[in-house]
Order: C-alpha cells, then sequence, then structure tokens
C-alpha cells in the first residue's frame, strides 16, 4: 500500500502520500480533510487509509500484463516504509530509485515479462559502470526479496532472481591503521571535535552509529563501565534524509558493556566537568557533539574525519576503518577471535573470522614451528 501519513497545518488536519512520478522520482501528495484537528484524528485516520487504497496497487489497475517491473519495485518500496528500519529504508530507497528503476524502466520490462537473463545483463551492466560485484550482489539480495513477495501476492509465479546467475562475491580484507599511526592522528586530533568520537572508535571498535549514540546515561564513572545501547542513523522521513536516535540497535549481540580504562575515564570525566561543571550530565544529552555543540550528523562525520585525514597528511581509510583497527589490535595481540566478538558486538563468531582470521598470522607462524620440532 502507498505510504502517507497525517499532517497539521494551519489548525487543519492533511493527508500527506508518498508517491513517485512517470520518472520514478520521488514526491509528496497533499490532500486537504478539511477537517479541524481538534477532536477529528480518527475520522482523519479513516480519510488516510481511504486515499492510500485508491493510490495503490498499480498491478490492479494497470493489469498483471503491462505492470512494469519498475513500477512494481516502487510500489514494493512504499510498502517498505515502517516495517524496516530507518537505515535499511534509505538503503532501499537508494538502490531503487537511483538504479533499479531507472535501468529496467528505460527498457519497459514488466514484471511478468522479467527473465533471469534480465538480470543477469543488469548485473553486467552495473560492473561496467564500474560498480563493485559486491555492490551488485546487494542489488540482486533487494530484487530477490521484492520478487519473493510479489510470487507471495501471486503477482508472478516464480521468483526469478533465484535462477538468475549474480556475480562471484569479492574477498573483502579490511584496512587498518598501525599502533604508530593511530598514535599520529591522535595527536594531530587534541583540541579538535572529533578526537573524542575517533578515540572511543578507536579503543572500542564502535560502529559510526554507536559512537555519535553514546549518551551520557550509558556512561557509569562511578564504576567504570561504558554501555553501548542506543544509536544515531540516518533515516528517511518524509522523504527526507536525517538523523534520527533510535533504541533499537542493529542486533541483540550489539547490545553491551565494555569497560572503561583509566585514560577513557579521565578524557569523558574532564569532558562531563568541561561541559556541566560539578552539576549532572542530562541522561539523554550526547557525549560527541560537534563544534557548535550539536550532536554530530553522521554524513557529517564521515566527510569531516576524510578531509581531516587529507589536510594533514595522513593515509586515507574510510571512517569504519577505525572499527578494523581496534579488532587488529586484539588479534595481533592473540586475543581468542570469540572474545573480539564479543568486544565489536557481530552477531557470529564466523563474521568475525571472516574479517580477521588472515591476522592470525603470527600464530600460524608459531604453529609451524612447533610442528617442526615434532
Amino acid at each position: 500500500m502507498v505510504a502517507g501519513h497525517l499532517q497539521q497545518r494551519k489548525g487543519h488536519w492533511y493527508i500527506v502520500l508518498n508517491l513517485h512520478d512517470e520518472t520514478g522520482k520521488r514526491r509528496s501528495k497533499w490532500i486537504a480533510t478539511h477537517l479541524p484537528v481538534r477532536g477529528n484524528k480518527r475520522r482523519a485516520e479513516e480519510m488516510l487509509l481511504q486515499a492510500r487504497q485508491q493510490h495503490t496497487d498499480l498491478y490492479h489497475r494497470t493489469g498483471p500484463a503491462s505492470l512494469l517491473f519498475s513500477d512494481y519495485m516502487l510500489q514494493w518500496l512504499a510498502g517498505m516504509e515502517g516495517k524496516v528500519s530507518p537505515t535499511t529504508y534509505r538503503g532501499y530507497r537508494s538502490v531503487i530509485e537511483n538504479c533499479i528503476c531507472p535501468y529496467f524502466r528505460e527498457r519497459k520490462i514488466t514484471l511478468a515479462g522479467l527473465r533471469a537473463a534480465d538480470l543477469e545483463a543488469y548485473y553486467t551492466y552495473l560492473q561496467k559502470q564500474g560498480a563493485s560485484p559486491n555492490t551488485a550482489i546487494h542489488h540482486h539480495a533487494n530484487i530477490h526479496k521484492a520478487l519473493k513477495d510479489a510470487v507471495r501476492l501471486d503477482l508472478v509465479n516464480r521468483n526469478v532472481a533465484e535462477i538468475a546467475e549474480r556475480p562471484q562475491k569479492q574477498k573483502y580484507l579490511p584496512a587498518h591503521y598501525s599502533a604508530e599511526e593511530v598514535n599520529l592522528l591522535l595527536d594531530k586530533l587534541r583540541g579538535h571535535w572529533m578526537f573524542v568520537p575517533v578515540t572511543l572508535s578507536v579503543f572500542y571498535g564502535l560502529r559510526r552509529s554507536e559512537v555519535l549514540g553514546l549518551q551520557w546515561r550509558s556512561i557509569d564513572l562511578e564504576n567504570k563501565t561504558i554501555a553501548i545501547q542506543h544509536t544515531r542513523v540516518v533515516g528517511t522521513v518524509d522523504g527526507k534524509d536525517i538523523a534520527l536516535g533510535r533504541d533499537v540497535l542493529k542486533r541483540k549481540s550489539s547490545y553491551r558493556t565494555l569497560p572503561m580504562p583509566d585514560a577513557v575515564h579521565t578524557m569523558l570525566q574532564d569532558l562531563k566537568v568541561s561541559r556541566y561543571g560539578e552539576n549532572s550530565a542530562p541522561a539523554s544529552d550526547y557525549i560527541c557533539l560537534n563544534r557548535e555543540g550539536k550532536p554530530i550528523a553522521p554524513n557529517y562525520f564521515t566527510q569531516c574525519f576524510k578531509q581531516f585525514l587529507r589536510d594533514n597528511g595522513l593515509r586515507e581509510i574510510r571512517l569504519r576503518d577505525l572499527r578494523h583497527t581496534c579488532a587488529s589490535v586484539l588479534v595481533q595481540n592473540r586475543v581468542p577471535l570469540i572474545e573480539v566478538q564479543q568486544w565489536l558486538g557481530h552477531s557470529t563468531l564466523e563474521t568475525t573470522a571472516d574479517l580477521y582470521a588472515h591476522l592470525e598470522y603470527d600464530t600460524k607462524v608459531g604453529n609451524a614451528e612447533l610442528l617442526k620440532k615434532i
């Protein structure tokens, strides 16, 4: 069903529908209900549901033979809003609106006429345009999920994505800084607003959303612990990308409580005193703030980190590679992978092993020497 919501304007309820024009571009349609806000919310909600039903289900309006695959994907996208996290929906929207729909709309391929060969041609096209095989696999996953729903709704008889040959996944070896490079980076960052979030990212291997989501309620200075329980992510609201605070983490294993060493304790204690003096820090206040003293926008943090490395002649890595740097230090110091998994909040040990098992080379050398003696 077409996504939509109610909006108050000048004391009246308005219906706002999230639609797409003939080119696939997202647009909002405002419909006046002429109902005053006071005492009419239930009636306005009924009118919203009616409006969504009238503007939805392209399949029944066009018939199965003429429903374009691109139109179906937009319809499916609208139905996913609210069912998945804001970050996941934003990813779906970017892939579908910017890549999948323009390609298949230009070729006028219908949902009923879609073949495995069409999907394989699309994946080849993506790679010729410079996309990696892993990016094409990501697009394949979105299409597969959408077609699975099409089968469930009896729009098509089978999911052709199940028989389409997708590209071979590339082995990903994460980049990371050495201990010397980390120390140089932190020395140059002292006094900069990024010093605190970068320090926490390196020490705890936090995801961007986790470090920006740290609030003072997560910090126990008395018992020297830090709890990962809140995130700041980029989500889509009313068609616009904004930063959102969420108590819902990526998965159950992401919730974790970690010890606070003296250096981190001192840094956070000094930060608290500089902001609040001897007063208690408001529990919901964010720890990591920009130079204006406001919560840091996730994409802004990424851009500023990249620019800082360039301006200071440091080897360029991604912001996420600070997490990999933490992991590499742990692994190379022979911390068991199960403990690395728990420190980083990975869902499974397999994920940790896939990313970092190659760093255990020194251990393998020791094993080889042992076997040689035997």
